[in-house]
């Protein structure tokens, strides 16, 4: 998971079915494709909704050497004065992209409103971040491959099909997980549906509602702010599902 906590992706990859495919409908938050599973599909395709993300992706996924000497030369060490000039970049693609995003996201505050941009870290005066860049190689290698796609979210869902084919359905927004829960029983792939829940009580109603067609699991995972993540899915994973009424989360 390159862009997110690597909590969730590895409770998916340790209770994840056989698999040819893999198809992640809703990568925004992080992909399996970033994540040393045990086997590596033989076709991977990962949805990024974010265009901004999309093309962190493709830029990863088809970095050069002189993209590499490019990043090598940048300005790693925190202060408000380089913060300023890598808030002010503004480029779609490449290099720039990269730097900006990484270097505001190592020395920024990040606003609770999506639209504001983050403002400057003080406790993170002098820095270096110049790490990041010995990730790429790897970064790079992990994501040969793989189909990076930025389509919707539920037409990539509505297409994934067959036995071989795992589905990892991790969608962040409440209408995409009412959307994709309407959708569960007419899945034909074996899927991993994972959200946050409000309650627990909220994941036994799931329980008592779906009974033996599913199997409902629930767990903790930093990805989703330590909340109780309750987890669907339609074959036999590791995880021990819940029983109806009498079920207990410890």
């Amino acid at each position: 998971m390159a862009f997110g906590d690597l909590g969730i992706a590895k409770k998916i990859v340790m209770n994840a079915p056989k698999y040819r495919k893999i198809v992640e409908p809703f990568a925004d938050g992080g992909t399996l494709a970033m994540y040393a599973a045990k086997k590596k599909p033989k076709e991977h395709i990962v949805n990024i909704e974010d265009e901004m993300l999309f093309n962190l992706y493709l830029f990863l996924q088809q970095i050069s050497a002189a993209d590499k000497n490019n990043l090598k030369a940048r300005d790693w060490i925190s202060s408000p004065e380089t913060f300023d000039q890598a808030l002010a970049i503004n480029a779609a693609d490449g290099p720039d992209l990269y730097y900006r995003f990484f270097y505001l996201k190592a020395f920024g505050v990040k606003s609770k409103e999506p639209t504001i941009d983050p403002t400057y870290d003080w406790l993170s005066l002098g820095n270096d971040h110049k790490s990041i860049l010995y990730t790429l190689p790897v970064l790079r290698i992990k994501l040969k491959g793989v189909s990076i796609s930025n389509d919707d979210p539920l037409a990539v869902m509505a297409s994934a099909s067959g036995a071989d084919t795992f589905l990892v359905l991790t969608p962040k927004s409440q209408e995409q997980i009412d959307a994709v829960e309407s959708r569960l029983s007419g899945v034909s792939a074996k899927f991993f549906f994972a959200k946050k829940s409000k309650s627990n009580d909220d994941i036994f109603a799931a329980v008592d509602q779906f009974g033996s067609s599913m199997n409902i699991s629930a767990f903790s995972a930093s990805t989703i702010m330590m909340a109780t993540t309750e987890a669907r899915t339609n074959y036999e994973s590791r995880m021990v599902p819940l029983e109806p009424v009498v079920a207990t989360i410890a």
